[in-house]
């Protein structure tokens, strides 16, 4: 009888104490949403067609999405519409601006249907990636085929030990599981970084022809 108290107790504290966290959530994503919401009204419109800014907007509002179904349950469904390889290319170099990237403006008007804010998220996390992980200038750059298209982000190499670091720390260290994830929900694969001929390394993303397998 003691034992069947004392679990009791201990699954009632649970309870307690998930629900706790869930309200502290649930006020973290309504103190996000505000900012947000203030963001999108003054660049006049959510979307990345806004330039950098509102592809930034948009990214931020998918993982909002997307944390708010971890918390409250739910899938948020993917936001596909078509777009060309041009565009995609103008938003990640508004995105990286400042930074050492340069992107090779190629296959820009191959037209593709995905999600754009999660394809963005993946392309951010490779290139991240190779600026924090590699050396020299990372470049981009797409190789379109009848099966499709694959972006490249390569570095000049080696990659130092921060990824091991990375890992060992909660909060990092998730940017090569966001790319398989957006590239599986695109039925495509993701490639993770590998040596690369002629020094360096090289990650990919493919999208394939046929997008009508996307599962968001």
């Amino acid at each position: 009888m003691c034992l069947l108290a004392a679990l009791l107790l201990f699954e009632a504290g649970r309870i307690v104490r998930e629900a706790r966290r869930t309200r502290r959530l649930n006020r973290a994503l309504h103190e996000l949403r505000r900012p947000l919401q203030a963001l999108a009204l003054s660049l006049g419109s959510p979307g990345p067609e806004r330039g950098g800014a509102g592809s930034c907007l948009a990214q931020a509002r998918a993982a909002l999405r997307e944390l708010d179904a971890v918390v409250n349950g739910g899938r948020p469904a993917p936001v596909v519409a078509k777009t060309t390889v041009g565009r995609v290319l103008d938003d990640l170099a508004r995105r990286w601006e400042f930074a050492d990237v340069a992107i090779a403006r190629s296959c820009e008007s191959v037209e593709i249907e995905a999600d754009r804010a999660r394809l963005a998220a993946a392309l951010d996390n490779l290139v991240a990636n190779a600026l924090r992980h590699g050396t020299g200038v990372v470049r981009v750059r797409v190789v379109s085929s009848e099966r499709g298209v694959r972006f490249e982000v390569r570095d000049s190499g080696p990659q130092d030990s921060a990824g091991a670091r990375a890992r060992r720390d909660p909060r990092h260290g998730h940017g090569l599981r966001v790319v398989a994830d957006v590239a599986a929900g695109h039925g495509g694969r993701a490639s993770p970084a590998s040596p690369a001929a002629g020094g360096g390394t090289i990650a990919a993303i493919s999208l394939p022809v046929n997008r009508s397998a996307f599962s968001g």
